[in-house]
Protein backbone atom coordinates (compact mmCIF):
# COMPACT_ATOMS: atom_id res chain seq x y z
CA UNK A 1 0.00 0.00 0.00
CA UNK A 2 1.69 3.25 -1.10
CA UNK A 3 2.15 6.06 1.40
CA UNK A 4 0.20 9.17 0.66
CA UNK A 5 2.23 12.35 0.48
CA UNK A 6 1.28 15.04 2.94
CA UNK A 7 0.35 18.32 1.32
CA UNK A 8 2.91 21.13 1.59
CA UNK A 9 1.66 23.91 3.80
CA UNK A 10 3.30 27.15 4.85
CA UNK A 11 3.23 26.06 8.49
CA UNK A 12 4.84 22.75 7.63
CA UNK A 13 7.64 24.42 5.69
CA UNK A 14 8.29 26.94 8.49
CA UNK A 15 8.29 24.13 11.06
CA UNK A 16 10.82 22.11 9.05
CA UNK A 17 13.11 25.12 8.64
CA UNK A 18 12.98 26.04 12.34
CA UNK A 19 13.42 22.39 13.35
CA UNK A 20 16.55 22.14 11.22
CA UNK A 21 17.96 25.46 12.47
CA UNK A 22 17.36 24.56 16.12
CA UNK A 23 20.08 21.90 16.25
CA UNK A 24 23.08 24.27 15.90
CA UNK A 25 21.50 26.63 18.43
CA UNK A 26 21.03 23.83 20.95
CA UNK A 27 24.57 22.57 20.37
CA UNK A 28 26.00 26.08 20.80
CA UNK A 29 24.03 26.63 24.00
CA UNK A 30 25.17 23.29 25.43
CA UNK A 31 28.80 24.06 24.56
CA UNK A 32 28.70 27.53 26.12
CA UNK A 33 26.96 26.20 29.22
CA UNK A 34 29.63 23.52 29.62
CA UNK A 35 32.44 26.06 29.23
CA UNK A 36 30.79 28.42 31.72
CA UNK A 37 30.40 25.66 34.32
CA UNK A 38 34.02 24.61 33.77
CA UNK A 39 35.27 28.19 34.23
CA UNK A 40 33.15 28.79 37.33
CA UNK A 41 34.33 25.53 38.90
CA UNK A 42 38.03 26.49 38.69
CA UNK A 43 38.07 28.29 42.08
CA UNK A 44 36.63 25.29 43.89
CA UNK A 45 39.15 23.00 42.17
CA UNK A 46 41.98 25.28 43.31
CA UNK A 47 40.65 25.36 46.87
CA UNK A 48 40.34 21.56 46.91
CA UNK A 49 43.88 21.19 45.57
CA UNK A 50 45.32 23.58 48.16
CA UNK A 51 43.34 21.91 50.95
CA UNK A 52 44.63 18.49 49.95
CA UNK A 53 48.25 19.76 50.00
CA UNK A 54 47.80 21.38 53.43
CA UNK A 55 46.24 18.22 54.89
CA UNK A 56 49.30 16.06 54.02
Amino acid sequence: MPRQKRPLTTGGIIFNILYTLAFPAIATFAFLYTVLVWILSIPSKIIAFVASKIKK
